[in-house]
């Protein structure tokens, strides 16, 4: 009897914990916003999943498949310039046409790229193909991230965009592996692995005309008034800044940081990918948690506090620490971007009713991060060594945290 009721009360809680992530954040929706949630979620793993799977593919057989060191560097160039781009004019169009028209657009076309390659079969339009999913990609995460805004209320969003995140970078893991193996099959850049971005875009292209067929959002949009992005709210700025410092780090933390691991420990082969991979693991392990944090606690807290977690573990990488105490710090940095993430998005969400242009403007941030940070480390690693680098983009990512926490102690002081 006592096993019963202690194997009852253990089943509720986990039911319980489960309802919080998955099943109770969208009770409070109509059957048309839970088509829609449902079916950006789907999209943003089956589309990160394809592109993913083909960017790792194109950067392990380059040399392979003749595609050139400077050719290699200019896709890649091309395809985060297309995603700074036009995220912020993706955003501020979806506004006034909605957004649907524009994801099926975006992920129809971005199915029917990969065919140019049997067109015209030279190596050249492999790069072509990654900088077009650049323009694909950057026109489908800040629409899709804007149609979450508006799919449950306040109280849930964190929740929302937790899964979310869970769901990018769950792919974000398989994609390597799912290209690794194409290309191990085949030998190469072949049939398989142009298949992958457009099965991931074909998958995304039907989620989304599945919630387009019942959405109200799109026509909702348009009557919703217009005042773009509040660029006088030092609070939505302070974010701005917040975000460019964080995917700096992370820029980083792509480029360097499997070489660090090499030089510092000698590790190479599943070893390093592993060690390389835990803080995309903790970021999806711990999103369930923070997610529902991020809806009970104050997001310009949370975004705070896991932005400079990051900012600190990265600092430390540059430290001459032992294998494990790198691996713990590697696994802090993943639980300090769970803490930011959907807090950090919700947060944007709440910035007026231009949900399409504040997400727009929220994510260019993001993807000059991404841009800036090979840059400055680059220049760092030139002039001094690895450990410079990631003590250089340590220091920038909290100096951008500085008007966040300004902001958050004016409003505890008139508070």
């Amino acid at each position: 009897m006592q096993k019963s009721r202690i194997s009852g009360k253990l089943w509720r809680f986990c039911r319980m914990r489960l309802d919080l992530f998955w099943r109770g954040m969208l009770d409070e929706c109509s059957e048309s916003r839970r088509r829609t949630a449902q079916g950006v979620l789907a999209a943003a793993f089956f589309s990160t999943l394809g592109v993913g799977a083909f960017t790792f593919a194109m950067s392990l057989s380059a040399g392979s498949s003749g595609l050139s060191s400077y050719w290699l560097g200019l896709a890649f160039s091309g395809y985060f310039l297309a995603r700074l781009v036009l995220a912020p004019l993706a955003g501020y169009c979806a506004d006034f046409i909605g957004p649907m028209p524009m994801l099926l657009t975006a992920t129809g076309l971005g199915a029917a790229v990969p065919l140019l390659q049997f067109f015209f079969p030279a190596t050249e339009t492999l790069g072509v193909i990654q900088i077009s999913l650049g323009f694909c990609s950057g026109i489908v995460k800040p629409v899709s991230m804007s149609l979450l805004g508006d799919c449950v209320p306040d109280e849930r969003r964190g929740r929302l965009f937790g899964a979310y995140n869970t769901f990018l970078y769950a792919a974000l893991v398989t994609g390597p592996l799912v290209g690794g193996l194409a290309v191990n099959l085949q030998g190469g850049i072949q049939s398989l692995i142009l298949f992958c971005p457009g099965v991931g875009m074909g998958l995304a292209f039907l989620a989304f005309l599945r919630a387009s067929t019942s959405s109200p959002v799109s026509s909702m949009r348009k009557d919703k008034a217009k005042g773009g992005p509040p660029w006088r709210d030092m609070s939505f700025l302070s974010l701005l800044l917040a975000v460019l410092g964080r995917t700096t780090g992370a820029s980083v933390v792509i480029t360097f940081l499997p070489r660090l691991i090499n030089e510092r420990f000698g590790l190479d082969g599943m070893l390093a990918g592993l060690l390389f991979a835990l803080p995309n693991i903790m970021i999806i392990v711990g999103m369930p948690v923070t997610s529902r944090w991020a809806d009970v606690r104050d997001k310009s807290g949370l975004t705070f506090l896991g932005m400079g977690i990051c900012a600190a573990c990265l600092f430390a990488f540059g430290q001459p620490v032992s294998v494990w105490s790198f691996a713990g710090l590697a696994a802090l940095m993943g639980f300090g971007s769970a803490l930011s993430l959907p807090a950090s998005m919700s947060l944007a969400s709440e910035m007026g009713p231009a949900k399409g242009s504040v997400m727009g403007v929220f994510l260019g941030a993001s993807n000059l991060g991404f841009v800036l940070g090979p840059a400055l480390s680059g220049l760092a690693v030139r002039n001094g060594g690895m450990a410079d680098a990631f003590e250089l983009v340590a220091l920038f990512s909290g100096l951008c945290l500085l008007p966040t926490f300004l902001v958050m102690s004016r409003r505890l002081y008139a508070e």
